[in-house]
């Protein structure tokens, strides 16, 4: 059995990793630290197999602990744990074996211990290390052997993989990039659609002959040869292989459909979390796609519905600070909702910070009157003056 050590500095975060770890009975977890210098420091004295580390830590970061760690251990092999992806190719750099997105899974974390098993097995023979694998597109969904493409329709659009090289890949012209953005953003759909959206001044003939072409720039930049395609063809029309595309709109629209499932007492705090990270702007921002409006005007909405909710479960189980944090995140997108100004208001008069719940409020007069030529309701008013702001 493998013997791992765990480090993160969340709590709920630690003890959901211990568990999962622990219940797949490949692993004994000889060491679980909140803080990285508690395990810098178990290292110098005890031998363990692996670790599983957090990034974003006090005092120390994940990435400068692997060096703590591996001056005792030079070969140790390290999992990354993290809710950022942005840290996805640095950990290259430092040569670990896995980088996994939370909120973890134990289906997810199996194929992490199942890589760690392959590398000291590796290891003992004298084999060389097997290459980072990057978080697979569906939370919950089928494991795959290899995640090809990483796609980013959040706050722009961008796509790594394919030709091996850590920069995002080269389109050759931008007709190139919008049919590759349509095609992972339908993940299937058929030969006159896509001619009727993307060449529609054009005729029928030259419109297939556009798209073929086409087509073939976009297979050529992303490697998509050889038995086990990207896109695939067929009778019916054109599709994507998703188990092969690591996608934030695939991810958080799981995410989404899970949490409209949860009981409003069952959320889990870390997918609101994972959300949040997940949407780094607008749905394909600065692309100006015709078809793109409505489904990144519905993206938003329901990104502010997750806010909401969020905010106001954290609030349900007294944890006004995460509740604060969303609520704001929702004016960040919608400036005028008197309703969350009123929420906020509220839980700053319940932590006694009466000052920031007058700054709110005067915040809410400037824009209503600013955007809408209005003031805050009637109630509202009542409201602040009964609490002699």
């Amino acid at each position: 059995m493998m013997k791992v050590l765990i480090v993160d500095d969340e709590d709920l975060s630690l003890k959901r990793l211990n568990r999962i770890l622990t219940a797949s009975g490949e692993v004994e977890i000889c060491g679980a630290f909140h803080d990285p210098e508690e395990a810098a420091e178990y290292a110098k004295t005890h031998r363990f197999d692996a670790a599983f580390l957090d990034i974003t830590m006090p005092r120390i970061s994940g990435m400068t602990l692997i060096g703590e760690l591996r001056k005792f251990h030079p070969s140790l092999p390290i999992v990354l744990v993290t809710g950022y992806e942005e840290y996805a190719v640095q950990a290259f750099d430092y040569e670990v074996i896995d980088y996994v997105i939370k909120p973890v899974t134990a289906e997810r974390l199996n194929r992490s211990i199942s890589r760690l098993k392959q590398r000291l097995e590796e290891s003992s023979a004298g084999s060389r290390e097997p290459e980072l694998e990057t978080e697979s597109t569906e939370a919950d969904g089928p494991a795959v052997d290899e995640t090809r493409l990483t796609v980013r329709l959040f706050g722009g659009f961008s796509v790594h993989g394919g030709d091996g090289t850590d920069g995002p890949l080269k389109l050759r012209t931008p007709k190139t990039e919008e049919l590759l953005a349509f095609l992972l953003y339908n993940r299937s759909t058929t030969r006159d659609v896509l001619t009727d959206t993307l060449w529609k001044d054009l005729s029928p003939q030259k419109a297939s002959t556009n798209l073929n072409s086409t087509l073939y720039y976009v297979r050529r930049a992303i490697g998509d040869g050889g038995d086990t395609p990207i896109i695939r063809k067929d009778r019916s029309g054109i599709r994507v292989d998703r188990e092969a595309i690591d996608c934030d709109l695939y991810e958080f629209e799981e995410l989404f459909r899970q949490m409209r499932r949860t009981p409003e007492n069952r959320h889990d705090p870390e997918s609101f979390e994972r959300m949040d990270a997940l949407y780094t702007g607008e749905f394909l921002k600065d692309r100006h796609y015709e078809w793109a409006f409505a489904r990144a005007r519905q993206l938003e909405m329901d990104f502010i519905a997750m806010l909401d909710t969020a905010a106001r479960y954290h609030a349900k189980i007294e944890q006004p600070l995460r509740a604060l944090y969303y609520f704001e995140r929702i004016l960040q997108l919608d400036p005028i909702r008197e309703d969350v100004h009123r929420e906020i208001i509220l839980l700053y008069l319940s932590l006694d910070r009466k000052s920031d719940a007058k700054r709110q409020y005067r915040t809410l007069e400037k824009v209503l009157d600013e955007e809408l030529g209005s003031r805050p309701s009637a109630e509202l008013q009542r409201l602040i003056r009964a609490a002699q702001l």
